[in-house]
């Protein structure tokens, strides 16, 4: 089977029944640039570097690019020594207004810009870290009057790729699964995204209409900017991207998630099987437990990455979640300096016993980090593959 193959097969299985038609993709979800120019120096044997205009705290992706301007750079270097498939596929998406960046001022320490979105960023000189967002475009009703005129049908057109015809014909006969959906694609994600967290959640309270024009304005452009692109690419999944939820648990409440999110979320989930897709996943960081309930309330089939940090427990969610899709959740922490085998042993039994009740692939709980050394990594990922080759049909 190729990579496309093996993700719809365990994806779509039944509880633990494997057979011929069932082989589970090994895979990881990415690494962190730093992580990979330090197991360079570790004993990675060097395909190609990773470019100099890559910062350390940029993401490489382990799958396959669709071309050459892909937000991201995927892996070349690791996935070969371990024979990996795949993982999913962003297709390329821009849920912004496409305004230019530009950049307002630049230091010998640090940069502070205006991204596609007009969010005003402040970073370090070397983008080693997520930015820190200094203002957002959208605060009230008269800010979104003048920026939701970026997302009307006209502008669809104009955010597909380029060459398009040829590039939709060549994912035609793909032998890597595609997501369509991701950063700011869902309906915490993108609001918070153009108001900010702290604005938002205050607005949440103070003007809940604006959060719904905002939402429902958002789910009708994903709806026919989603249709436009699958007229010619058949995908394989749709992703709802929230990162709605810390350590402490979920940014909204159970009331406010089903008020603002459930609605388009059943919207989105009608919208995918009207289009022929059946696989809806979700993309949240933090502890998710509690958001489970609600998101398999909306008829969404599963969800990644799982920070195991964040005390997300995989065998008590598939316990409660039988048919819940799950990807990811094994804890970063083993592969550390300071880690021993034992612990990656450990945790990988917990790999084994969420491999027996299916529908679930496992990597790494998010992007590898540069603490992560390449010997641990390599015991890791050797251990998982022939615990993977055992459930072959």
């Amino acid at each position: 089977m190729n990579s496309q193959e093996k993700f719809l097969s365990v994806i779509r299985m039944e509880d633990g029944c494997y057979d011929k038609n069932i082989e589970i993709p090994k895979i990881e979800f990415g690494y962190w640039a730093g992580t990979i120019r330090r197991w360079f120096s570790e004993g990675l044997p060097t395909i190609a570097p990773v470019p100099d205009n890559i910062s350390n705290g940029v993401a490489i992706m382990a799958n396959k690019n669709i071309y050459h301007k892909m937000e991201k750079e995927g892996d070349v270097n690791v996935a070969p020594v371990f024979g990996l498939d795949q993982h999913l596929t962003k297709f390329p998406i821009d849920y912004s207004p496409m305004f230019p960046e530009k950049v307002i001022k630049k230091t010998d320490t640090h940069i502070i810009y205006k991204d596609s979105y007009g969010v005003t960023c402040k970073n370090d000189i070397h983008i080693t870290s997520l930015p820190m967002e200094l203002d957002q475009p959208v605060k009230d009703w008269e800010s979104w009057e003048r920026y939701k005129q970026y997302y009307s049908q006209d502008t669809i057109e104009k955010r597909l790729p380029p060459n398009w015809d040829t590039l939709s014909r060549g994912l035609r006969n793909r032998d890597f699964p595609i997501r369509l959906g991701g950063t700011n694609g869902g309906f915490l994600g993108f609001p918070r995204q153009i108001m900010g967290l702290t604005t938002y959640m205050m607005v949440l309270y103070d003007d809940p209409k604006l959060i719904h024009d905002i939402c429902d304005t958002f789910l009708n452009f994903l709806m026919a900017y989603y249709a436009r692109i699958i007229k010619d690419v058949k995908v394989d999944c749709i992703l709802i991207w929230e990162d709605m939820a810390g350590k402490g648990g979920s940014l909204i409440s159970p009331q406010h998630f089903r008020e603002f999110l459930t609605p388009r979320y059943k919207a989105m989930v009608s919208f995918a099987k009207d289009v022929g897709v059946d696989i809806i996943l979700t993309d949240s960081d933090g502890y998710v437990e509690d958001l489970i309930p609600l998101i398999v309330e909306t008829g969404v089939t599963g969800m990644y990455p799982f920070e195991r940090a964040a005390g997300n427990d995989l065998l008590r969610i598939r316990e409660a979640f039988p048919d819940f899709q799950i990807i990811g959740g094994i804890d970063k922490k083993v592969l550390f300096a300071d880690s021993t085998e034992e612990k990656i042993d450990s945790e990988l039994e917990i790999v084994k016993k969420m491999l027996k009740k299916g529908r679930y692939i496992p990597h790494i709980d998010h992007f590898v980090s540069q603490d992560c050394t390449w010997e641990k990594f390599s015991y890791y990922r050797k251990k998982l593959n022939s615990i993977i080759d055992e459930f072959k049909g």
